[in-house]
């Protein structure tokens, strides 16, 4: 999986990280589209807590679905808008 990690407002790279496999009750996603706004790059906030995955406001597609997921199938479209993000949570981590 590639992502864009921001380590400050003039650094940011992409990476590689392996994809995990979804719980019972997640799903794999893949990112189509993903907003990055003011707030997402407020460096004086951020640089602490960096390096960070920024970005939210998602439009994606679910590629897999765990056993107990019974809303969305693969293929569906979904929009992800985590407003509190945790900072601590592999997630928010990764």
């Amino acid at each position: 999986m590639k992502f864009a990690t921001w380590y400050n407002n003039n650094d940011i790279r992409i990476e590689d990280a392996p994809l995990r496999r979804p719980g019972p009750r997640e799903m794999v996603v893949k990112v189509v589209s993903c907003g990055i706004c003011g707030s997402d790059v407020v460096e004086w906030y951020r640089l602490p807590r960096a390096p960070l995955v920024l970005g939210h406001e998602v439009g994606a597609e679910v590629t897999e679905a765990g056993s107990a997921v019974t809303r969305f199938k693969p293929g569906d479209r979904v929009f992800i808008a985590p407003k509190v993000p945790c900072l601590q949570c592999a997630y928010c981590r990764d």
